[in-house]
């Protein structure tokens, strides 16, 4: 070459070291840009079941609340926590089920006359026994939230499914939302006849102590972002 040597010009070059803060900084802004989705708090669900008593000796029985206490789900809604956007899946433990805890009595509005243990016992083993539920054959119960609407008067009308004791029914209830910025709370009360399911009332003294074929499944579900 004529002349002087052309200079080198200096490169610059992105380490290891440099590149990871700039990529861990693109992350940071696309998790902002981006609002975090819905999904289920269960710590903070709650399901239970409501049976009430009825017959000639109904006065020297008791009606009944059972806790679920061994549940799993998922659940969403859009980006605007929209209630007619909420889908809802949850599986319930039958044999997490457990009845009369006093402080589910006072929360379910049963009366506030405790359950003695021993009948707290006896009322759990025939609950789970193939008689009733039948939890060895049929271990968990489904419920299914599909859609969401308004009626004319602005309330919101659930439709879905419940599996209970390996039948399914379509069911359509009530669900009153409470929305925020960061959670999103469900409360609905679904009645249903356990008989519809094959299951048939509990029946005692020939009679006169039984259950009600209707009971009342109570459902707080929260959604966290």
């Amino acid at each position: 070459m004529s002349g002087m040597a052309a200079q080198k010009r200096p490169r610059l070059y992105l380490t290891h070291m440099t590149r990871l803060p700039l990529a861990l900084a693109l992350v940071a802004l696309s998790a902002q840009a981006q609002p975090a989705g819905w999904s289920l708090d269960v710590p903070s669900t709650e399901l239970a079941v409501k049976t009430w008593k009825t017959g000639a000796g109904a006065s020297l029985a008791h009606d009944h609340v059972a806790r679920a206490t061994k549940f799993s789900g998922k659940a969403s809604l859009n980006d605007s926590g929209n209630p007619e956007s909420l889908q809802l899946e949850l599986t319930v433990d039958v044999a997490g089920l457990i009845p009369d805890e006093p402080e589910a009595r006072r929360k379910y509005y049963l009366p506030n006359t405790p359950v003695p243990e021993k009948d707290r016992q006896k009322v759990l083993e025939n609950m789970l026994s193939d008689e009733q539920l039948d939890a060895a054959k049929f271990p968990t119960i489904g419920f299914v939230v599909s859609k969401v609407t308004r009626d004319e008067s602005g309330a919101l009308q659930c439709a879905g499914k419940l599996t209970l004791h390996g039948v399914t029914k379509e069911l359509r209830f009530p669900i009153k939302v409470k929305t925020g910025d960061r959670q999103v709370e469900g409360d609905a009360q679904v009645k249903f006849k356990t008989s519809d399911f094959g299951v048939k009332p509990y029946s005692a003294a020939l009679g006169l102590i039984r259950n009600k074929d209707e009971v009342e499944l109570v459902v707080h579900v929260v959604l966290k972002r």
